[in-house]
């Protein structure tokens, strides 16, 4: 895979469906029965499981927490300046491609019912800002995950800047290598144009000297005769 395609798969990946601005709406709700928990419910978008983990660790920052199956106990909680003296009860609960969340109390086991108002009317906001927080971090892992996606963008983009400098370079000795290597062909040529005249007119003069040499002999021939005659 090129380097264009893999980053366009990246920002693809890093750009999730869900990228609208999701809205927290909080709805206040009773439990009509025997164990009657007045409280408020929000439904986020998310898995049960994921709201379960995200919604366990928000309540430990009120109170101790006490788990069972999908609800969970919030012990000696302390909301805003109030602190608890019964349980907050905090459920999760899958609606298809939805989680309901819920947080309340039951009224029948605080002693001061003035303060059972006071904390059921915080509870509103503190499940708000569950829900607030749960999609907030929810974003915040898209945007680390598009954080790494840029920060692997801009290496790829040094490395690449590097090896274009690499390239360069190594073209520039190319291309003073190639006048070089076409001034020694062109020196070459040259020298092969004087070597063939040089071999040419070699080969006359020793036919010349060839000739030269058969008439010298000759001649010696002569003066021997010559020289033989004399008495």
């Amino acid at each position: 895979m090129n380097t264009c395609k893999k980053f366009c798969v990246i920002l693809l990946i890093a750009i999730p469906a869900t990228s609208f601005a999701q809205k927290v709406t909080v709805s206040k709700d009773e439990q009509a029965n025997e164990n009657k928990i007045d409280g408020y419910t929000i439904e986020l978008t998310g898995t049960v499981e994921e709201v379960m983990t995200s919604y366990g660790k928000y309540l430990k920052t009120f109170g101790k927490i006490k788990s069972s199956g999908n609800q969970q106990q919030v012990l000696e909680a302390k909301i805003n300046s109030n602190v608890c003296t019964a349980p907050l009860y905090g459920t999760t609960l899958s609606k298809g491609e939805k989680t309901s969340v819920r947080l309340g109390l039951k009224p029948s086991e605080w002693t001061t019912p003035a303060l059972a108002e006071q904390v059921f009317t915080d509870l509103e906001k503190v499940l708000y800002d569950f829900g607030i927080k749960f999609y907030r971090d929810k974003v915040q892992v898209d945007i680390d995950e598009s954080v790494r996606a840029q920060q692997a963008a801009e290496k790829q983009t040094i490395r690449l800047q590097n090896e274009n400098k690499t390239l360069n370079s190594k073209l520039d000795f190319n291309q003073k290598e190639k006048i070089r290597l076409e001034k020694l062909v062109a020196e070459n040529k040259l020298e092969y144009e004087t070597l063939l005249s040089s071999i040419a007119k070699n080969k006359k003069d020793q036919d010349s000297v060839l000739v030269a040499t058969d008439q010298i002999k000759k001649m010696v021939e002569i003066h021997k005769e010559r020289q033989r005659k004399v008495n």
